[in-house]
């Protein structure tokens, strides 16, 4: 079975991240796989809204697979750093897409979650950028996460690493609608299904403005990103944050913030 799962019901394609045994982790594999099942489902014109969740009630996705990163940046195959604030193209779509957050969102699985247009999560779920914790940036939520938020609650998700129970993402703005734990993808559903019965012309539209006013200057961050992450790069806790996560042991940061 695949991975990634997709299903339509009438307008609406769901998305499924189905690792569950793995918390939903996305190797680079499904990232790509990911990007290319988006994009299959913005050049088809009967489906209107996008609805992504993960398998099984306990997370909606854990982010990137640690183990398979340690492999990677041990090897030099892989520089931990986003090519642009997006996940799997989700924020790049025109169409609507809502996360149904059905349990932890951790890293890129919050990114993923907040690359959507529209977070209805349970009120068991949780958030959290730990990024930090593993000596890299979070490349996304550094971008994105304080236009959604306010600054001082993202710079504390950010710099902390500490969770987000879902009650506080509700009450920062981040999520939504909470539900019962049983009723996040009926809730989802609603939603999308109340988008879809609305002018699609005047829908997509009214995303590409508001996504303008949300995207302001968001190349020249990214820009900003990239060259402050090589920095961070460059003091070698990138092989120790995942290397300590694979191993089970708290991480030894050598801390070191090379110059230019």
């Amino acid at each position: 079975m695949s991975d990634i799962l997709v299903e339509k019901h009438g307008r609406v394609t769901v998305f499924t991240i189905n690792r569950p045994a793995a918390h939903n982790s996305l190797t680079r594999a499904m990232r790509a796989e990911l990007g290319g099942l988006v994009g299959e489902f913005n050049a088809d014109p009967e489906q209107y809204v996008g609805v992504v969740t993960g398998a099984g009630d306990k997370a909606f996705c854990s982010g990137a697979d640690l183990k398979e990163m340690a492999a990677e940046v041990d090897q030099g195959d892989r520089v931990p750093i986003s090519a642009w604030p997006d996940i799997g193209g989700i924020s790049d779509s025109e169409k609507p897409m809502i996360a149904a957050v059905n349990g932890l969102a951790v890293a890129g699985g919050c990114e993923m979650a907040i690359s959507c247009d529209i977070r209805i999560a349970s009120n068991q779920a949780w958030f959290g950028l730990f990024e930090v914790k593993l000596g890299v940036i979070a490349g996304v939520g550094v971008s994105i996460l304080p236009r959604l938020m306010p600054i001082g609650a993202a710079m504390d998700m950010l710099l902390s690493g500490d969770r987000l129970a879902a009650q506080d993402a509700y009450r920062l703005g981040l999520v939504q609608q909470l539900v019962e734990p049983g009723e996040v993808m009926e809730a989802a559903f609603r939603k999308a299904e109340t988008i879809a019965a609305n002018s699609q012309t005047a829908v997509w539209g009214t995303k590409k403005i508001v996504k303008a006013w949300r995207d302001t200057m968001l190349a020249e961050q990214q820009n900003l990103y990239e060259a402050v992450a090589h920095r961070v790069l460059l003091s070698g806790d990138i092989h120790e944050g995942p290397r300590a996560f694979a191993e089970k042991r708290p991480p030894k940061f050598a801390n070191r913030w090379p110059k230019p």
